[in-house]
Parts: C-alpha cells; structure tokens; sequence
C-alpha cells in the first residue's frame, strides 16, 4: 500500500493540510512544533486508532474548539493497483431535550467511511483487517522502531524465526557428532516414539540433580548417625547368650511342673464331691417346687379363667358407657340447634310490615291497592320463612329425635347395670378360689436342704486348709521363677543389641550402595545436561547464521551466555558502524533509522505486504538507504515555521 494523497482537518491543531506524494517517498519540513508528528498522528488514528506514540485516550480534537469536524482522509494505492479512500470524522454530538429548544452536548463520536460510503466501525476494521491482515503487522510495516525497540524480546524473536525459519533438530544432531547420545535420551519412558523437547529434557535433568545431589550430601550423616547408634557388642557372643537362654528355660520348665504338682489328687477329688451335691441339692429343689405347684395347679386355672371373664364384663362395661356418652353429647346438640331455631322463629314472627304508602318520586299517597299488594307479598314472604324454619325443626332436632336418643341411653344404662352386678359376682368368685390356694413350703426349709448345704459346708472347709498350704509353697516356687524371668529377659536384650548392630551394618551397607548408585545417576544426567547446552550452543550458532543471512548489514544477537555456560534467549539487533556492532539502543538515530528500514524491507518481501514509512528526526539522516518501501521522512527545517511538502527526493 502507497499513499496517494493525506488529508488533514481540524486536526490537533492543524486547521487543514494536505499532502499528495502520489505513492512516492517524500518529505514534510518543519520548524518544532509546527506539526510533523500531528501528521504521522493523524495516518496511525487512521489506520490503529492511536497516536504514533501509543497515547492512551487520545483524541484528534483540537484544544478549545467546539462544534468542528476533525477528520483525516487518506487515498492509497493498494498492492493489487486498487484504489482505495478511507475517512474518520471525529465531531461533537448534540441533542435537544423535550420541552427546550436549546440544544445539549451528549458526547462524541465517529463516522468511518470507504471509498466515500458510510460504513460502521465493524465494517470498517474488517476493511483495514484485509488490508493489512493483522495490526501489529502493520505497524511493524509502518514504524521502523517498532520491531526493534517496541516489542517484547519474545514477539521480535517469534516473528524472526517465522520469517526466517528455525533449525531442525536432527540437523543440529547430524552437525555435532558428540550430541549422538542424546536423542535417545529424551525419549519419554514406556514410548519410544515420543521425546521430550531439549528444554523440557534439560528442565527435567536439572531437577533431578538437584534431587540427587540433596541425597548424596544427606547420605554420610545418616551414615554418620548409623554409627554412633550400634551398640558396644564388647565381650557378647551369640552362641554363648543362645545357649544360656535354653539353660535357663529348660529350668523355668521344672518350676512349672513342681508349682502343677502342689495341686494334690486329694483336692481334685474334694473339688468333684462339692459339685456333685451341689447338682443334687438343685435337682431336689426343682422337684419340690414342682411338688408344691401342683398342689394349686385347680385353683390356679379356676383364678385365670374368672380373670379372664372379668376383663370381659369391663370392656363390655366401658364401651358401654361410651356409647351413653356419645348419645347423652347428641342430646345436648339437638336442644341447642332446637333452642336456636325457636329464637329464629320468634324474632321472624315478631317481624311487621314497614313499608312507605308515600311515592318517593312524587311524594303524593300511593294507591290502596298498591299498599294492599306490598303488604300482602310481606306476609306471604314472613310465611315462607316461618315454614323453612318449622321445616329445619322437624328434621334438623325434632322431640322425636331427642326422645330416640333418651330411649338409647336408658337402654345402655340398663346394660351397664347388669353388667356390673355381673362382674360384682365374678370378684366374689375370685376372692374364694384364692381363699382355696395352699400355702407353698419353701425348699430351704426343708430336711433335705439342710442335709445338702452342711455336707458342702464341710468339705469346703477341708478344701480350704489343704488350699492355704499348697499357697505357701507355690509363693516360693513364683519368686525363683520370677528370677529365672528376669534372667532370660537379660540375654534377650542381648540378643536383641546384637540384631539391632547387624541391621545398622546393614543399612550403612546400604547407604554406601546408594551413594555409589546415586552418583553414577549424578554423573549420567550431568552428562545430559552438558549435551543440551551444548546443543542449545550448537542450535544457536546455526539459527545466527540462518537469520543473519535474510539481511544485508544488521545482525541479531538470538542468545547470551551466562555465568554458568547455559545461554538463554535474547533478540538484540546489532547495528555495523566504525568499531564493530553495537546494540540498536546505543546506535545513533541515523543508524536506527536505516537498520528500522532493513528489518521493514525483510518483512514485507516475507509477507508479500509494504506498507508506507514514517521517519521522524529524519534530518539526522544524511542518506537513507534503498527501499523499495514509501518513504514519509519528517525533517526539523528551523526556516519552515509552517509546514512543506516535497514530493521525491530520497
């Protein structure tokens, strides 16, 4: 894209100016202050809606004024041969309010046109969207610091390697023959086919130095530790303990069997006498208590058979007398219904004719026949309700219904009366079958009894002395054995300080094992992580090379060295001049400019897009390099105290 023509209205100061380059490179010469930057303002709120500098809530209106248009029009010269006019008109909007006629400030806004057609600013973005594809393209196409000095590290160095293309893996590895192990160490475990890339091997390997280096300082103080926790095992043999150990069980064992022996045969024989009264002596009293049952087995069944009769006769009694209850609650319920249909019907009675025999319209005497009429439908209406309520009597709470109710309560009385005399007889009953019972002897009472009990008596008494003896002598033979304890408890721990040095002789083995094992790991992935700086270094000189070739003099620094001898990303463009290359930011402005069209030229044959340039302090250039590109320089000219187009030029 070529500018053909750039106008300007009202904009930020600048009441009109217009430019016509014509799709050449030109100039715009000024005094400070005269509006050169306004100029190259004025195509990037066109194009972006910004400001060349980026400026946050920026606006194209000029200080003070009110009720102007401040628009910018600009006809392009497209990469196909199209033309193309695009327009923004920035202006105040005012309304009237209802009831004044005065009108009110409501705001901005903006109109965007195409080709002179009116458009909203979707239609409008997606225009410029398909002009230059992509926003950030385009300014890198239309600023020449952009590139190098606006963006980030990362997006500068992403751009590069999409415009230039990176270095393949297995190139890297073919041209170092000393990076041949490395492939197969990053591939991932359990899949052959899938590697990690190097800087996620590299991460992983550090990490796991690290871990291994942690357990390799930890090892010589467990080892440390494992030593001063063995026991002095001085003047300890395990034969010897072992063989004390079964001395001293083997005379545990005699013990025992002395204690078992003091159990004499004379007492187990006691022991089996006492049970076997004591099982006849329970025998006996469960055949006297059946004895004695028996006796009133008659009496007993005669007692639960009236009960039973008797519980009859008071339920039968009980519901009864619910029944009268429920039938007495009736009766209340129809005397009072009867009582209040009574009052009805003596207050309707009492009722009279009150009607007017005077016209309310007139105010004249209505006829006799008309005051006859209404009096007689009065007494015919006072008959109606006299009846409904004689009606309702007779169903509702006749003496009829009040009188079955009595007779139905005198019958359940009747009832209940008999039922209790009924019930009086059924208690007598009762009161002369338990009159009949025997009395029950029981079983301690009887000769038998005392027989059983005075024989235990005394053979528990014999048990007793024999038991006091054999105490005595099994309290002297429980203190040796309680020695003999104490003594093979001894040679246990012993035994047990002589396991517990084995199992630290062992772990200290173990320990040395794993310290061997962990630094022949520490040496394997020390390794790896030499191979992967070494390839980054490798994959590094090759990507300079790769990109450095897409320009004629700059050059790009793509990684720094550290302290360490790792490298890490970088994206510093490097600028030729007398003693060598020095950073874009330490270049002068000549030399900024000239690299910014380099780097502009590369990316536009790359993407097949050019886009016009801006140069501000283009004066310090004295020759600016060939560029396909148009070219705008803005040129400090202390004479011009208004602005100068000149076409051509560079």
């Amino acid at each position: 894209m070529k500018i053909l023509k750039l106008k300007l209205e009202n904009f930020q100061g600048v009441k009109e100016f217009e430019i016509e380059p014509d799709g050449k490179s030109c100039s715009l010469y000024g005094d400070n202050g005269t509006g050169k930057s306004t100029i190259y303002n004025a195509f990037t709120w066109l194009m972006y809606g910004k400001p060349s500098t980026g400026e946050k809530n920026y606006t194209p209106k000029t200080t003070g004024s009110h009720h102007l248009h401040h628009a910018v029009e600009m006809t392009a010269e497209l990469d196909n041969g199209a033309m193309m006019t695009l327009r923004k008109d920035y202006h105040e909007v005012y309304k009237t309010v209802r009831g004044s006629a005065q009108e009110i400030f409501a705001g901005h806004t903006t109109d965007y046109y195409i080709d002179g057609v009116p458009v909203n600013e979707t239609m409008y973005k997606k225009a410029l969207a398909d002009l230059y594809h992509d926003e950030e393209l385009a300014k890198m196409l239309t600023m020449y610091d952009y590139f190098l000095d606006v963006m980030k590290v990362a997006d500068r160095r992403k751009i590069l390697l999409q415009v230039c293309g990176g270095v393949e893996f297995d190139d890297v590895i073919r041209r170092t023959p000393e990076l041949a192990d490395l492939p197969d160490m990053m591939r991932k475990p359990g899949n052959t086919s899938v590697m990690y890339t190097v800087d996620e091997y590299q991460a992983i390997a550090t990490r796991e130095k690290s871990r291994i280096d942690k357990e390799l300082k930890g090892i010589p103080i467990q080892i440390n530790e494992a030593e001063r926790a063995k026991p002095d095992l001085k003047g300890l043999s395990e034969k010897g303990i072992r063989a004390e150990i079964k001395k001293l069980r083997e005379q545990r064992s005699q013990l025992e069997s002395d204690r078992a022996a003091g159990d004499s045969m004379a007492e187990a024989t006691i022991r089996s006498q006492i049970a076997e009264l004591e099982r006849q002596r329970a025998a006996g009293e469960a055949a006297h208590v059946k004895a004695e049952a028996d006796k009133n087995k008659g009496a007993y069944d005669r007692i639960s058979n009236l009960r039973y009769t008797k519980s009859d006769r008071d339920m039968a009694v009980m519901r009864a007398e619910q029944e009268i209850q429920h039938h007495r609650n009736e009766v209340v319920r129809l005397n009072r219904q009867r009582e209040k249909l009574l009052k009805e019907w003596q207050d309707e009675d009492a009722k009279q004719w009150t009607g007017s025999e005077i016209c309310p319209t007139c105010q004249q005497p209505l006829p006799a026949e008309q005051v006859e009429a209404a009096k007689e439908a009065f007494n015919l209406a006072k008959a109606k309700r006299l009846e409904e309520i004689n009606r309702r009597g007779m169903e509702e709470c006749s003496n009829g219904m009040i009188e079955k109710e009595n007779a139905e309560i005198a019958r359940l009385e009747a009832i209940v009366e008999e039922d209790k005399k009924k019930l009086a007889e059924v208690d007598v009953a009762i009161a002369e079958a338990q009159r009949a019972l025997v009395t029950e002897t029981p079983y301690t009472s009887t000769e038998e009894y005392q027989t059983y009990t005075t024989q235990i008596a005394d053979l528990q008494l014999k048990l007793k002395d024999m038991r006091s003896a054999a105490q005595e002598a099994n309290a002297v033979l429980n203190q040796k054995i309680g020695a003999v304890d104490r003594q093979i408890e001894e040679q246990e721990q012993k035994l047990a300080q002589i396991d517990f040095a084995e199992r630290q002789e062992k772990r200290i083995d173990d320990l040395r094992a794993q310290e061997k094992e962990l630094a022949a790991k520490y040496e394997f992935v020390q390794y790896g992580i030499h191979l992967c700086e070494l390839y980054t270094r490798t994959q590094a000189g090759l990507l300079d090379e790769k990109i450095n070739s897409r320009f004629k003099t700059l050059r790009f620094r793509l990684f720094i060295e550290q302290q360490n001898g790792g490298i890490t990303d970088d994206c510093e463009a490097l600028i030729p001049c007398e003693s060598g290359l020095v950073p874009f930011k330490s270049a002068n402005n000549a030399a900024r400019i000239n690299a910014g069209l380099e780097v502009i030229d590369t990316l536009a044959e790359h993407y097949g897009l050019q886009m016009p340039v801006f140069v501000d302090n283009a004066e310090s250039v004295t020759r600016i390099q060939h560029t396909d590109t148009q070219v705008i320089r803005l040129v400090v000219s202390e004479p011009d105290k208004t602005l100068r187009f000149e076409k051509g030029g560079i």
